[in-house]
C-alpha cells in the first residue's frame, strides 16, 4: 500500500496514485495534468473510484486520491502528535505528498464538500502548487463556510452538528445506516440500490471515531470568506463549482452561489434534483464536465 509520513506529527497516511498504461501515445498522455482528489467528510479516496478509475484507464490522466488523516486508511496522527490537528493540517499533508513526496507537476484539484478548502489552504501554504495548479473543480464545496461571530452559514447550525456528532458516539452504525440517505440523496427523488447504500456505508465505517468528531468541528469553525477574495484576486486559476439544487449539506444558495459572488470567474454547473454526494448519484455527469473543463 502507498503510504507517507507527515511532516507534521509522523502520522503515517495513504494515497490512491493510479497511472495510465503506457503507449505509443504515452508522449501526449504525459502533457495531461494529474488530476488530484480531495474527498468529503467522513468518507475516504474510494468515493472517487468510479471517477478515478474511468479517467484513468479510458482518458489517460493520472489520478492521485489521498485519505485525509483519520479517514480509509490514514492515521488520524502520529507519534509526535503534541499540536492540535486543523485544516491547515490537512493541507500540510496535501502539500507533502505532492510537492515533496511525489513532485506532481501540472495538476488539477479535485474536491467534494470540505476538500474545496483544504485546496484553498494547500496552494496558500505552497508556491509549488501555486504555480503548478492548472484548475479547481469543487464539488459541492462546503465555502465560504462561517462569518466571525456568526453560525457556519454554509455547513447549518451548531445545533444540527451536535446531533449528528451525538448519533457517530451513541450509535454509530444505526445512525450512519439512517442518515446516509438523507445525505446522498436528499429529497432529490434519485434512486440508489441497497447495494450502493451499504458500500458508502462501509466507506464511512473505516473512519476513525475520534477523526469523525474533530473533523466535524473543523468544518463547522471554518471561515474562508478572506481566503475566497484572495483567491480571486491573487490568482486567475480556472474554477468550476458542481452543486446539486437539493443539497442540504451545503445548499446551494449558501455556498456555490456565494462563492461565484467572491469570484465571478468561477463556474458553475447546477444539477437538477441533485444533493450533496454528486460523484455518487451522477458520477456519469461529473466525469464529463470534469473532462471538458480540463480538455478547455
Amino acid at each position: 500500500m502507498p503510504r507517507y509520513t507527515s511532516p507534521v506529527d509522523g502520522a503515517q497516511l495513504y494515497y490512491r496514485d493510479y497511472k495510465p498504461i503506457r503507449t505509443e501515445n504515452s508522449e501526449q498522455a504525459s502533457t495531461k495534468p494529474a488530476l488530484v482528489f480531495l474527498h468529503g467528510w467522513p468518507y475516504s479516496s474510494l468515493t472517487w473510484e468510479t471517477l478515478t478509475v474511468q479517467l484513468c484507464v479510458n482518458h489517460g490522466f493520472r489520478c492521485i486520491a489521498p485519505d485525509r488523516r483519520g479517514f480509509g486508511k490514514s492515521d488520524w496522527d502520529g507519534p509526535q502528535s503534541d499540536a492540535q490537528i486543523t485544516y491547515e493540517t490537512f493541507a500540510q499533508d496535501t502539500v507533502h505528498l505532492l510537492e515533496k513526496f511525489l513532485g506532481v507537476g501540472p495538476f488539477v484539484f479535485i474536491t467534494a464538500s470540505m476538500g474545496a478548502g483544504e485546496s484553498i489552504l494547500a496552494l496558500e501554504a505552497s508556491e509549488y502548487l501555486r504555480k503548478n495548479c492548472k484548475g479547481l473543480v469543487w464539488v459541492a464545496p462546503a465555502l465560504p463556510g462561517k462569518l466571525p461571530g456568526e453560525d457556519n452559514r454554509t455547513t447549518g447550525p451548531k445545533a444540527v452538528w451536535d446531533d449528528i456528532c451525538a448519533g457517530f458516539q451513541k450509535a454509530r452504525a444505526d445512525f450512519v445506516h439512517a442518515a446516509l440517505p438523507g445525505v446522498v440523496v436528499g429529497t432529490s427523488g434519485v434512486t440508489l440500490s441497497p447495494e450502493v447504500l451499504r458500500e458508502n456505508e462501509r466507506i464511512v465505517e473505516d473512519a476513525d471515531g475520534l477523526a469523525i468528531q474533530r473533523c466535524a468541528h473543523i468544518v463547522r469553525e471554518a471561515d474562508f470568506n478572506e481566503k475566497l477574495v484572495r483567491l480571486g484576486e491573487d490568482s486567475n486559476v480556472p474554477i468550476l463549482c458542481l452543486h446539486g439544487d437539493c443539497d442540504q449539506g451545503a445548499p446551494f444558495e449558501k455556498s456555490t452561489k456565494i462563492v461565484k459572488e467572491i469570484i465571478p470567474r468561477v463556474q458553475v454547473e447546477l444539477y437538477e434534483k441533485a444533493a450533496h454526494a454528486l460523484n455518487v448519484t451522477h458520477a456519469d455527469r461529473v466525469l464529463e464536465d470534469v473532462l471538458k473543463f480540463v480538455q478547455a
